[in-house]
């Protein structure tokens, strides 16, 4: 076979000639995105069938293993490996000419490449036109006839220009298969887990062995697991023994003995028992975990038979291997029931509830999830399986939802989900373009609920609808706002070929900058109606652009990742092999507190001037303490706070609101702080004049007398740590209205909240060290962080020790805060 030369940049590709016909194909023979030939580890297949024999030429940028063709059935075949040639978005040039006496026809299975391809004059013996397979990717049939009938066949194969095709492409069919048929089990496992188990088959003999030929080396390994690990108890056994082996006496050896006095005589100092009941402990592997296990086995192995007695029973010919087949299935099965501790199990009752041994323990949970596949017949069904496999946009469009969730679901419990639900026909994959999908979690850190959507309902806008891929929505304590942020597909990437603009400006490869737009777009465009005002409020806090990309360190330097930081818009690459950096950043936004999440948008021009931060230096709020549960009902019928003149200095004053403290020792689990009110009025009185609570002591004592407009019951009441106040203590209105303990009512500046706050998201118990009137720093995890002289000194518990300047965290709160949770944590 010759190799065709070639001497410009349309190269052709391939030619192919017989007798009666001769074929070229032109193009470029490199990747028309990335802009260099594909590496020499990859190999394409070309294959070529003839009525007559055919000669082949190949460009000589293609490595080919020369092959010779080959006479089969009286058509001429050949297989020939070479270097990738074609690929998908690349326009081919296809021309065919035959002789005088054949009029050539081309077909090929999509519509659109097939009207590509006309006659040209009015001879018809000669066709062309340019072909384009968009974003099929695989292998392509080309038939070309002569007078109506077939005579030559070339399959060519399609390669990406974004993704490896041997990797990546086939990691996004394997991510998606495995994490649907995942969801599935888990649908099953909670649908079907508390039913009663039965012999009865739920499919059809040919469903069974359809879905037991592909698993059935996953279900022995899965049985070979338990009787190498297998789940026991410690069980009492009682036996009647000669009483010279029985070693201890126990309570049940006397009253056996009390039952059967025949076995006493009498002995020289008393009495002596020729035998008697002894009980001691032993290991048993007679559970109901392995009874059902054992259940697992014999059921799968009595329908291998009955399989095998039905198809020995057709008027067909026999199919010798498939015999061999389920007879090593049985054997393979029957051996690890009765060579093995399962030969001592009793049998199954199919009464008895199933433990978490089956939703948990390694081998059974396998064991499990394989018995309820060839039990109920798991057939899947849904467009996301009847697109066709060569779709590469759609499928890494339902990839990224895919591994969104896989990725969400490895970190955060999983509480329910549409994607798989169940109607008539079983079980219906949900997921497809243009339908909305949902999935929730709980963050078990924080009680937290995190929501994924695929194709979210549109609300109604002022403007034009959007429909984003993917939004994160995120559920934050301590605020009622709804935290949004887009993941949108884009099946694009640019190369930043030599001497184009996006490599002068970017350097490396990149998103486009039309789907930077989008996301631009995006966030500017989806807004919500607020519910009080008449006006409108963007519900986004945040877009990226997910697209086809794998050198994460190369892409780390890029502007548009960079923006993130700096405007929370930009592009993150996301293929099977590079997902560290979209997981760093889901991990970012759950972990963020309200504040760090606000941050991260941008603010119009003039608005922070608007957003003043609450004073907490204006300490205008008095927490009394409520001395006896008498007090308590007097101050709150007659709306009125007593404390004597000499508790409160005069520089305390204005007080604007009364708290009530109530202690732990006389309220018990009403402590706390539940109740405040607004300060009507103060008055210097004698203890006498407070005729509400009479006293016989101290009744010329001067007293301030504060009475209240009205009682107000706080939203959450404060709770009580350790301890409470002793005395009244003075604190800001808007640490009353949002602090859970009462020590976070000492907290003195908006540096001091934000870091608690921020340190409460990582630990339910975070200490402060301090008082009223100083804090002083925060213990958690055994780490000790201390704010004093203008720094945050961080000494975490393993000798490590650190400064950061309080200007610079309250100038970049976030990032800051980045570094010391890495301290703490242990990450960094």
């Amino acid at each position: 076979m010759a190799i065709h030369p070639t001497g410009s940049d349309h190269d052709e590709l391939v030619y192919i000639t017989t007798d009666k016909l001769s074929v070229t194909i032109k193009g470029s023979a490199y990747s028309p995105r990335i802009g260099v030939t594909t590496s020499s580890d990859q190999l394409s297949d070309l294959k070529v069938s003839c009525n007559d024999h055919f000669q082949l030429e190949l460009t000589n940028k293609a490595q080919v293993d020369t092959n010779v063709t080959q006479i089969a059935n009286g058509m001429f075949r050949g297989s020939f490996p070479t270097s990738p040639l074609f690929y998908e978005h690349q326009n081919y040039e296809i021309v065919m000419e035959s002789n005088a006496k054949y009029v050539v026809e081309f077909w090929h299975d999509n519509i659109n490449i097939r009207n590509k391809v006309g006659p040209v004059g009015r001879s018809g013996k000669m066709l062309s036109g340019v072909i384009n397979f968009g974003n099929e990717i695989g292998f392509s049939n080309l038939l070309i006839k002569l007078n109506g009938i077939p005579y030559l066949r070339i399959i060519l194969e399609i390669f990406p220009s974004k993704l490896k095709y041997k990797e990546d492409y086939q990691q996004l069919m394997a991510d998606v298969t495995d994490e649907v048929y995942n969801l599935a089990f888990e649908f099953l496992r909670k649908t079907y887990l508390e039913a009663r188990i039965n012999e009865k088959a739920g499919n059809s003999p040919t469903e069974f062995f359809s879905i037991i030929r592909l698993i059935f080396d996953k279900f022995i390994n899965a049985a070979d697991i338990i009787v190498n690990k297998p789940h026991h108890t410690l069980a009492t056994v009682s036996e009647i023994l000669p009483a010279h082996k029985i070693k201890q006496v126990q309570n049940q050896t006397l009253r056996w003995l009390e039952r059967h006095p025949e076995y006493v005589r009498p002995h020289l100092t008393g009495y002596a028992a020729e035998k008697a009941l002894t009980t001691k402990k032993r290991v048993t592997y007679d559970t109901v975990e392995n009874q059902f296990a054992k259940f697992i086995l014999e059921s799968t192995a009595k329908k291998l038979m009955n399989l095998r007695a039905h198809y020995l029973r057709l008027h067909r010919d026999k199919d010798d291997e498939m015999i061999n087949m389920i007879d090593r299935m049985i054997n393979g099965i029957m051996r690890r029931k009765n060579q093995t501790f399962f030969r001592e199990v009793s049998r199954f009752n199919s009464t008895a509830s199933v433990s978490l041994v089956f939703t948990m323990a390694p081998g059974y949970k396998e064991l499990f999830k394989y018995y309820l596949m060839m039990q109920h017949g798991l057939s899947l069904d849904g467009d996301l399986f009847h697109i066709s496999v060569k779709d590469l946009a759609l499928l890494y469009e339902y990839w990224c939802f895919i591994k969104l969730n896989s990725i969400m679901k490895n970190r955060y419990r999983l509480i329910k989900q549409d994607i798989i639900k169940v109607d008539g026909r079983g079980l219906f994959v949900s997921l497809r373009k243009g339908a909305a999908s949902k999935v929730t979690y709980e963050n078990p850190d924080t009680g937290e609920q995190i929501e994924l959507s695929y194709n979210p309902k549109s609300q109604k806008l002022p403007t034009v609808a959007q429909k984003p891929d993917n939004v994160l929505s995120l559920q934050k304590h301590g605020s009622k706002t709804k935290y949004q942020y887009i993941f949108d597909a884009k099946y694009r990437i640019n190369p930043a070929l030599e001497g184009t603009g996006y490599r002068a400006i970017y350097t490396t490869p990149g998103p486009e900058e039309d789907d930077i737009n989008t996301m631009h777009r995006y966030r500017d465009a989806l807004v919500h109606e607020h519910s009080l005002r008449p006006d409108f409020e963007r519900s986004m806090f945040g877009a990226y652009v997910l697209f086809p990309y794998g050198n994460e360190v190369e892409y780390s330097q890029h502007k548009f990742y960079q923006s993130i930081d700096q405007v929370n818009i930009g592009g993150l690459p996301f293929l099977p092999s590079a997902t560290s950096m979209v997981a760093n950043l889901l991990d970012e936004l759950v972990a963020d507190s309200p504040e760090s999440a606000f941050e991260r948008a941008t603010l119009p021009v003039g608005i922070t001037e608007k957003l003043v931060d609450n004073d907490l230096s204006v300490r205008d709020v008095m927490v009394g303490v409520v001395r006896s549960k008498e007090q308590l009902k007097a101050n709150i019928a007659y709306k009125f706070y007593h404390i004597p003149v000499r508790r409160i200095a005069d520089n305390r004053f204005p007080i604007h609101y009364i708290a009530l403290y109530q202690s732990d020792n006389i309220f018990g689990h009403d402590s706390g702080i539940r109740l405040y009110g607004s300060v009507l009025r103060c008055s210097t009185v004698k203890r006498k004049d407070i005729t509400e609570i009479p006293t016989k002591s101290k009744q010329d004592e001067w007293y301030y007398r504060f009475d209240v407009q009205e009682w107000t019951e706080l939203n959450c009441p404060i709770k009580v740590r350790e301890f409470g106040p002793r005395v009244n203590i003075f604190t800001n209105k808007f640490l009353l209205e949002n602090s859970e303990y009462v020590p976070e009512l000492y907290i003195r500046s908006t540096e001091e909240l934000r870091l608690y706050t921020e340190l409460k998201r990582l630990a339910s118990v975070v200490k402060i060290d301090g008082d009223q009137d100083k804090v002083e720093g925060f213990e958690f995890n055994n780490s000790i962080i201390r704010l004093a002289n203008g720094e945050i000194a961080v000494h975490t518990s393993d000798g490590r020790y650190h400064s950061y300047s309080l200007k610079s965290f309250k100038n970049k709160p976030r990032s800051l805060f980045n570094e010391i949770r890495g301290m703490v944590t242990g990450i960094c």
